[in-house]
């Protein structure tokens, strides 16, 4: 390590994005090993198409995903909404902790390294409404996926945009999510080919990633994954 990277290291210590102990400035994830080991990880069988628990021995695919058909082809969700990840995305959406989102990449990232790798052609993200935008000062699904960009080497892309004035999807019920989701988000005037990573930070119903994937393959792309940092209960 170099003196003026031990004094920085020094004035400005790397801390654990989950519990906010000072960790190695080698520790590039920003995790540290007993939250690494104690984070609410999505483990066992999961659904096919969103990467929710189910039992083992049932259907590959939920009932959730069996009924509403979502477009898109795989997921990567490396957590459950439950702890100190809830307490993490929260900060990271309500107190400007934007630095979170390296170890949010971080671990979509590995979660697709260790599902099998697909063939990726470009990285993109669920769009905030300018007026959303505006107050927050950036969209953490923008700062994610831009940082899964860098470790997985694939070029992130603006793709979507979201109207002003429509319910934020968290407010809403499982029908609600889904007529609000086609009326908020429509395509740019862009073509696309190849196959997207569509990243956002919380999954719930997929309400969202199917109207943005829906999107997605009507400019042209051949298929689309999702990945997000957390898997909220569907309700």
């Amino acid at each position: 390590m170099k003196f003026t990277d031990k004094i920085f290291s020094f004035l400005f210590p790397h801390k654990c994005t989950f519990c906010r102990e000072v960790i190695s400035y080698k520790n590039n994830t920003f995790i540290c090993t007993r939250c690494m080991e104690s984070l609410p990880f999505i483990e066992g069988a999961v659904c096919a198409k969103c990467a929710s628990p189910r039992q083992e021995g049932s259907m590959p695919i939920c009932n959730i995903c069996r009924k509403f058909a979502h477009p898109y082809s795989g997921s990567f969700t490396p957590l459950l909404y439950d702890g100190k990840a809830r307490k993490a995305l929260i900060n990271l959406k309500f107190n400007n902790k934007e630095n979170f989102s390296r170890s949010f990449a971080f671990l979509i990232a590995d979660n697709i390294i260790r599902k099998g790798f697909p063939n990726i052609d470009f990285i993109t993200y669920v769009p905030l409404s300018p007026d959303s935008l505006k107050e927050r000062g950036f969209n953490q699904s923008q700062l994610i996926a831009e940082k899964c960009g860098e470790i997985l080497n694939i070029p992130v892309t603006d793709t979507l945009s979201r109207i002003n004035g429509t319910p934020q999807q968290a407010t809403l019920s499982h029908q609600e999510r889904r007529k609000n989701a086609k009326k908020a988000f429509f395509a740019q005037n862009k073509k696309l080919s190849g196959n997207a990573l569509l990243i956002d930070d919380i999954y719930t119903t997929g309400s969202t990633m199917s109207r943005c994937a829906s999107l997605l393959l009507k400019m042209g792309c051949s298929k689309v994954y999702i990945a997000s940092v957390a898997l909220r209960g569907k309700n």
